[in-house]
C-alpha cells in the first residue's frame, strides 16, 4: 500500500469525521423513527425516537470537545486545549448518568401499568435504528478505546443500539407470549448497565482531571530507568500527570555526578522517556546537589 494510499485512509477515518458521521445518520433516523411513531399513534416508538435523539446530544459534546482541543497552543493556553476532551468526557458521563435514570425511571413506571404495544411497527423502527446504530459504533469503535471523550459518545449510541434491541426482543415477547411486562424489566436492567457505564465514563475523566499519575505509568519503573543512565546518581521531585488520554507530562530533578556531561545525560534521558514511556513532553532539571 502507498504511503499516499495510507494517507487517504487516515484522512477517512478521522475521529471528528466519524463523529459527524454518526451524528447524522442519528439525526436522520430520529425523524424516520418519529414518522414510524406517529402513523399508529404509538407512545412508545415516540418516546424511543426522542431517546434516540438524545445520543445526538453525546455525539455533540464531543465533538465540540474534540475540535476545542485541536486548537494549537497560544501564550495563554501553552498545552492548547488539548484537556477540553477530558471536560467533553465528563460532560457526557454526567448526560449519560441522566439517561440512565430516565430509563429506569420510565420502566419503573412502565412495569406498574403494562401496556400492550404494536409489535410491527416497533420491530420496523428497531430493525432500522439497528442498522444504523451499527454504522455510527463501527467508525467510532476503535477511536474510544484510546479517547475518553470519543468513548463518551460511543456509549451514547450503543445506549441506543441495545434500545433499540430491547424493542425486538420485547415484541417479539408479546408476539408470542402476551408477557407485557418485558419491555420494562428489560429497560431496567439496561438503566443500571447504563449506570455503570457512566460511572466509569466519570471517574476516569475526574482522575485525569485531578492531575493524578496515570494509570499506565510505573514511576518506580520510570525512577529506575533514568537512574540507570550513565551520568545520573539518583532522582527526587518526580512527577507524573496527564493533559488527556494519551498525552502524559513527567517533571523531575535528577542529580549528576558530571555537570560536564550534562547535555549528554539530559539528551539521553530525554530519548529513553520518549521511546520507552511515550511521554509527550518532560522536563528535566538537571542538579550538582540535591535541592
Amino acid at each position: 500500500m502507498s504511503g499516499r494510499t495510507r494517507d487517504a485512509r487516515r484522512r477517512c477515518w478521522n475521529p471528528t469525521r466519524a463523529l459527524a458521521i454518526s451524528g447524522w445518520l442519528t439525526v436522520i433516523y430520529f425523524g424516520i423513527e418519529l414518522g414510524i411513531g406517529i402513523w399508529p399513534g404509538s407512545i412508545a416508538l415516540i418516546s424511543d425516537a426522542f431517546h434516540t435523539f438524545s445520543a445526538v446530544g453525546g455525539v455533540l459534546i464531543a465533538l465540540v470537545a474534540g475540535r476545542m482541543a485541536a486548537r494549537p497552543a497560544t501564550r495563554f493556553q501553552t498545552f492548547g486545549s488539548l484537556r477540553a476532551e477530558i471536560v467533553g468526557a465528563q460532560a457526557n458521563g454526567f448526560f449519560l448518568l441522566r439517561m440512565a435514570w430516565l430509563v429506569f425511571w420510565m420502566s419503573l413506571m412502565r412495569l406498574q401499568n403494562p401496556v400492550d404495544l404494536p409489535t410491527t411497527p416497533m420491530l420496523l423502527a428497531a430493525g432500522g435504528a439497528l442498522i444504523t446504530e451499527l454504522i455510527s459504533l463501527s467508525l467510532l469503535y476503535k477511536a474510544q478505546k484510546t479517547n475518553l471523550n470519543i468513548k463518551g459518545a460511543y456509549w451514547h449510541i450503543l445506549q441506543t443500539f441495545a434500545g433499540s434491541l430491547i424493542i425486538i426482543v420485547a415484541a417479539l415477547t408479546i408476539w408470542f407470549t402476551d408477557f407485557l411486562e418485558i419491555d420494562p424489566l428489560l429497560g431496567m436492567a439496561f438503566g443500571l448497565l447504563l449506570l455503570w457505564a457512566s460511572w466509569t465514563i466519570i471517574r476516569a475523566a475526574l482522575y485525569i482531571l485531578l492531575d493524578n499519575v496515570p494509570r499506565d505509568l510505573d514511576l518506580n519503573e520510570v525512577q529506575s530507568a533514568v537512574e540507570a543512565i550513565h551520568g545520573v546518581d539518583s532522582v527526587h521531585h518526580l512527577h507524573a500527570w496527564s493533559i488527556t488520554e494519551g498525552k502524559n507530562i513527567l517533571s523531575a530533578h535528577v542529580l549528576v555526578s558530571n555537570f560536564g556531561e550534562a547535555e549528554y545525560t539530559l539528551q539521553s534521558i530525554q530519548a529513553m522517556l520518549k521511546s520507552d514511556f511515550q511521554m509527550y513532553f518532560a522536563t528535566i532539571q538537571l542538579e550538582t546537589e540535591v535541592c
